[in-house]
C-alpha cells in the first residue's frame, strides 16, 4: 500500500504469505490474547502513568541520570539498652538532625550528588571535549544536577502513555503484526526510529517507515537497527519519514482500533517506545514461555507417575521374593541378573568420567531469531546490516500462526493465555 508524504513506505505491497481469515483461525488467535494482568506482569504498561511515576522519569540534562527519586528516611536504633552498652565519647551531643516528633527519624541529607558528564559530542567514537574515546569516564563535573523546569509539560509529553483511540473505521484491521527499531537518545533512553506494521491476514505492509526523533540522539544503534544518522537525515530532507512518536502513533491508529489484535515478539518494548497502551496483544515470546511451562509440568507429572509405578513394581517383586525365597534383587538391578551381568551393564553405561555435564548448544533460545529457526526453519537477523523490522514483524506473525496451526503444539495454551497465568 503506497502512502504519501510523511508516511511513505520503505517497502510496499504484499510482503508475506496471506493467512486465511476464517472462524477457526480467528477463534484460535483470540485464544492467545493475554489478559491485562498477564501483560502487566510481563512489563506492559496497561494504564496511564500517575504524576508520581512521571516525576520519577525526570533526568539531569547534563549527565542524564534519573533524579526523580524521593529522599530516603532512615530510622536509628532507639533501643535504650543498646545505647547504655555503647560508651559515649566526652563532649558528644545528640545529632542535630534528630526529629523531635520521632526521636529515631533522620531525614537523609547527603551532600548534593556530583554530576559528571562530557560537555562535548561524539565524533568518530571520540568526545570533542576531551579527545578521549567514547567509553572513557566523564571529563567534567559539578555539584548540582541540571534539572529542567517542567512547567511546560515537557516531561509528561515525552513519557505519558496513550490508549488506543476509540471508535471503529473501515480501515481498522482484525489483527496486525508490529515491530520497531530503537536508537539511544542523548540521555541514554531508548527512542523510536523505525516503525513497521503488517496486516496479519493479508501480509501487506501497512506502515514501514523511519521515524524522525523528537529529541537529540546520542546514536542510532546502527549495528542492531541498521539505521545510520545519514539515513535519518536523508529521509527527513526527502519527506519520507514520520516526524515524531506522536505522529507514528496516529499512523498506527489509522489501522488499529480497540478490538484489533496486535501481534509481536516481546512487544512490550515496542509499545513502550510508542508510549502506547493496548490490551489486545498476542506476544509470541509469552506464548512460547507458556508452552514450555506447560511441557515442563506435563514432564514432571509423567516422571512422578513413572517413579510411582517403579516403586509399586519393586514392592511386588520384594513380596514375591519373600514368598519364594529365591530371587535376590539389588537396587537398580533386575530380577534374575547376577552381579557379573549387572557390573557389565555399569561398564556399558560408562564410568564416572563419562557423566560430566556437557555444554549444550542453544537451539532452544527464546529470541525471535532462535524461535524462527526452530519453528519456521527460517533464518532471520543474519549478516552485519542490523535487524530489519519488516522481517521481524513477519517472523513474529508467522510464528504465532505456526502455534495456531499446531506446528508448535499450541493447543494447550488456550486456557493458560486467557487466564493470565502465562506470564
Amino acid at each position: 500500500m503506497t502512502q504519501s508524504g510523511a508516511f511513505s513506505t520503505l517497502k510496499e505491497g504484499a510482503v508475506g504469505t496471506p493467512i486465511a481469515l476464517n472462524d477457526d483461525t480467528l477463534k484460535h488467535l483470540n485464544s492467545l490474547v493475554f489478559s491485562t494482568a498477564a501483560l502487566k506482569r510481563a512489563g506492559y504498561v496497561v494504564e496511564k502513568l500517575t504524576d508520581s511515576e512521571l516525576e520519577q522519569k525526570r533526568r539531569c540534562m547534563s549527565c542524564g541520570i534519573r533524579i526523580g527519586k524521593p529522599p530516603r528516611i532512615r530510622y536509628h536504633n532507639t533501643n535504650p539498652v543498646a545505647e547504655i552498652q555503647q560508651p559515649k565519647a566526652e563532649g558528644s551531643e545528640p545529632p542535630a538532625s534528630e526529629d523531635a516528633t520521632h526521636p529515631g527519624a533522620d531525614i537523609a541529607k547527603p551532600r548534593p550528588p556530583r554530576c559528571n558528564f562530557h560537555p562535548g559530542k561524539v565524533v568518530y567514537k571520540t568526545w570533542t571535549c576531551c579527545k578521549k574515546h567514547v567509553s572513557e569516564d566523564p571529563c567534567t563535573g559539578k555539584e548540582d544536577h541540571d534539572v529542567q523546569d517542567d512547567r511546560n509539560g515537557t516531561n509528561e509529553k515525552r513519557w505519558q502513555f496513550h490508549p488506543t483511540a476509540s471508535g471503529v473505521t473501515t480501515k481498522h484491521r482484525v489483527a496486525v503484526a508490529i515491530d520497531c527499531e530503537m536508537g539511544t537518545a542523548f540521555d541514554g533512553e531508548s527512542e523510536l526510529i523505525r516503525l513497521t506494521v503488517v496486516d496479519y491476514f493479508t501480509g501487506k505492509a501497512l506502515i514501514d517507515s523511519l521515524v524522525y526523533p523528537d529529541i537529540p540522539m546520542k546514536h542510532f544503534n546502527t549495528r542492531w537497527s541498521g539505521i545510520t544518522r545519514g539515513d535519518m537525515e536523508r529521509s527527513r530532507r526527502e519527506r519520507k519519514c514520520i516526524m515524531g512518536r506522536d505522529a507514528a502513533r496516529t499512523a498506527i491508529f489509522r489501522y488499529v482500533g480497540p478490538s484489533t489484535i496486535v501481534v509481536g515478539h516481546g512487544a512490550q518494548s515496542d509499545l513502550l517506545c510508542l508510549r502506547w497502551i493496548h490490551h489486545r496483544v498476542v506476544d509470541s515470546l509469552l506464548v512460547e514461555s507458556a508452552q514450555r511451562k506447560e511441557a515442563e509440568l506435563k514432564a514432571e507429572e509423567e516422571k512422578k507417575k513413572k517413579e510411582e509405578e517403579e516403586a509399586r513394581q519393586r514392592a511386588e517383586l520384594m513380596e514375591g521374593d519373600e514368598s519364594d525365597g529365591g530371587v535376590e534383587i539389588k537396587e537398580g538391578g533386575e530380577p534374575g541378573k547376577d552381579a557379573e551381568v549387572q557390573e557389565g551393564d555399569k561398564r556399558r553405561q560408562g564410568g564416572p568420567g563419562d557423566n560430566k555435564t556437557r555444554r549444550k548448544n542453544n537451539p532452544d533460545g527464546m529470541s525471535l531469531k532462535a524461535l524462527a529457526m526452530k519453528h519456521l526453519g527460517r533464518a532471520i537477523q543474519v549478516g552485519k546490516k542490523g535487524h530489519d523490522s519488516l522481517e521481524d514483524a513477519l517472523a513474529a506473525r508467522d510464528l504465532v500462526h505456526a502455534y495456531i496451526t499446531g506446528l508448535a503444539s499450541s493447543a494447550t495454551l488456550i486456557d493458560v493465555s486467557t487466564s493470565g497465568k502465562a506470564a
